[in-house]
């Protein structure tokens, strides 16, 4: 199983206990720690959760210092944890534009558990659904310039191959903290079939009884995948 993670509410829930917007996302931290246990315990294979969005980078210079530097803290204090557990850690999006200190400590994270064979945690970081579709539509343009590629050879196979990870499998259901109904530019293309749960908990909030109880529901749902 996939699942797709949208971790919304960290900021309201620390203006709600009159703490500072760095504490929540501590706090989310935290609560990620949790669900990766949780989800490798109901044995899901693959987890992509929306760290860091392109249009994040619009926020106060400060809150965005403070995101890169509890990212890369985040990534060494969790390095070996997630080693000993056999999780296995993946990038998606444009990471190479990250700040050096966070993308050392995230190849770090990458490298070490490159070998792991239990739940692969994907962090989306500097992603964004549209961005991708383009990373994609432009490779396959120079592949078609190069003689590399014919124009009528071009199918979703060829697109997906060119995406930033290929072989990522579609998620099978996305979850979404908060209380919103969007998708927030999150894996657009690979959404099309997936089933989706919003719920109100803020992220912080969110844990194994939580998980558990969307993926008890999930199991009920018959998916049509457009039939």
């Amino acid at each position: 199983m996939h699942l797709a993670l949208i971790m919304d509410g960290n900021r309201r829930w620390a203006r709600k206990r009159n703490l500072s917007t760095l504490e929540g996302y501590q706090a989310g931290v935290s609560a990620l720690r949790r669900v990766v246990s949780a989800a490798a315990a109901r044995s899901v294979r693959t987890l992509t959760v929306f760290g860091f969005s392109t249009e994040n980078w619009k926020r106060e210079r400060a809150e965005v210092h403070d995101l890169m530097r509890l990212c890369a803290q985040a990534a060494r204090m969790e390095l070996w944890p997630l080693v000993r557990e056999g999780i296995k850690v993946r990038l998606l999006g444009d990471t190479a534009s990250l700040p050096q200190f966070t993308q050392h400590a995230l190849e770090a994270l990458v490298w070490n558990t490159a070998r792991n064979r239990g739940l692969t945690l994907q962090l989306a970081l500097n992603y964004s659904g549209r961005a991708e579709i383009v990373h994609a539509a432009r490779a396959l343009a120079r592949d078609v310039a190069a003689s590399q590629l014919m124009p009528d050879a071009i199918d979703e196979r060829a697109l997906r191959a060119r995406f930033f990870l290929p072989g990522m499998p579609d998620p099978d259901l996305l979850v979404r903290t908060g209380g919103d109904f969007r998708v927030s530019n999150f894996l657009l293309y690979q959404l099309a079939y997936t089933e989706f749960f919003t719920t109100p908990v803020l992220w912080p909030d969110f844990g194994a009884a939580e998980l558990d109880a969307i993926l008890d529901g999930f199991t009920l749902r018959r998916r049509r995948f457009g039939t």
